[in-house]
């Protein structure tokens, strides 16, 4: 049995190697399964992918679809230097403000030669742990990673110390993992939301609400700029009048049969501010449905100034999310990583509003 949790992936690779260099495990033959390793060991079946995975990506095991891993041939897979390739992993791929990430990203590594390996998480970790493994195995020079559900402890710790090992730099992008020590590129977002707070209060607004994701860096980071600007106004907050939501209570909170509890947590404020432009157009259709109006019965502030925030949502006022600049700033970071691999740099920019019409001037 592996006690050591850390190195439970390693210990059991190890293993293996050793099994190989004795011949027990001979090439072309077929080692044991996943379920078997784990009983074996007396560890998940996530360890065991995780160690396989490594090897895999090292050349020395070979995984053949719907029949098992075997015992790499010699020559089967040539190791060379570069690959040429970079992984790039974001939440979500084709909508909202990711087209304009990869398209930064794009740019820069194609001028570079490059060639891009794509994954999509959907902000589940258990999809990251796919995405990273398959990338890993498929090979690259370096990875730039939107990290899943970035405000929690990370289950995949353990696949970003296997990138550490083999010097595969990772850059993250609009959040990252608090016991991860890598490179990153964000928007400020503490200072976002003090911005849009400051704004509402300037208008004269002084009941101030909040729709905030807690399960994402961003989200914590927007509140604690909204609490950050109403302290320094001599304002408070009101706690019932923050509503928090995860990734997969969102589509429940908005979909009508929880109309009243909302409104009833934002019946005394004046003023909103919203995670995103996705949570803002949820929050104004639920208003309109139940005959309220923005702004003239309550004002919306957002992030992101996407699509949404234009004439199709009420004009909204948005912070701007410059999603090309960002991709191409991480793309422009990982190149400098890979060729020195002790130039780590976390950029965090600067926001800057889109005022628009949907805030209502009170005083």
């Amino acid at each position: 049995m592996i006690n050591n949790e850390r190195s439970k992936h390693a210990v059991l690779s190890q293993w293996i190697k050793d099994k190989i260099a004795d011949n027990t495990f001979k090439t072309g033959e077929k080692i044991p399964s996943e379920n078997e390793l784990a009983s074996q060991f007396s560890i998940s079946r996530q360890t065991v992918r995780q160690a396989i995975g490594t090897l895999v990506a090292d050349g020395i095991l070979i995984r053949e679809h719907g029949s098992g891993t075997y015992v790499s041939l010699p020559g089967s897979k040539t190791v060379t230097g570069k690959t040429m390739r970079i992984g790039v992993i974001t939440t979500y791929l084709d909508d909202y403000v990711f087209p304009g990430i990869i398209h930064g990203i794009e740019e820069i590594l194609t001028d570079n030669g490059y060639t891009l390996s794509l994954g999509i998480t959907h902000n589940k970790p258990s999809d990251e742990e796919k995405s990273l493994i398959q990338i890993m195995q498929s090979g690259v020079d370096g990875l730039i990673v939107e990290g899943t559900k970035s405000a929690l402890p990370n289950p995949n710790e353990s696949l970003y110390h296997q990138l550490k090992e083999k010097n595969i730099p990772v850059v993250f992008i609009n959040g990252y993992y608090r016991n991860c020590q890598d490179s990153y590129v964000i928007l400020d977002d503490v200072k976002a939301g003090e911005m849009l707070t400051d704004l509402l209060i300037d208008n004269g607004h002084t009941l101030i609400g909040g729709l905030f994701k807690s399960d994402d860096y961003q989200g914590i980071g927007r509140y604690e700029g909204l609490l950050k600007s109403t302290k320094n106004h001599d304002l408070t907050v009101n706690d019932n009048e923050v509503i928090w939501y995860t990734t997969e209570d969102f589509p429940y909170y908005f979909e009508g049969s929880m109309d009243k509890i909302i409104l009833d947590r934002l019946k005394d404020v004046t003023g909103v501010v919203c995670y995103n432009d996705l949570a803002a157009a949820a929050l104004i259709r639920l208003l309109k449905r139940n005959n309220i109006s923005v702004p003239e019965d309550i004002s919306i502030v957002s992030v992101d100034n996407s699509f949404l925030a234009k004439e199709l949502v009420c004009n909204l006022t948005s912070v701007i999310y410059p999603a090309r600049k960002i991709g191409k700033l991480a793309a422009q970071l990982l190149l400098q990583l890979i060729t020195d691999p002790l130039s780590q740099n976390r950029i965090i920019l600067d926001p800057y509003i889109k005022v628009r019409n949907s805030v209502k001037k009170l005083n």
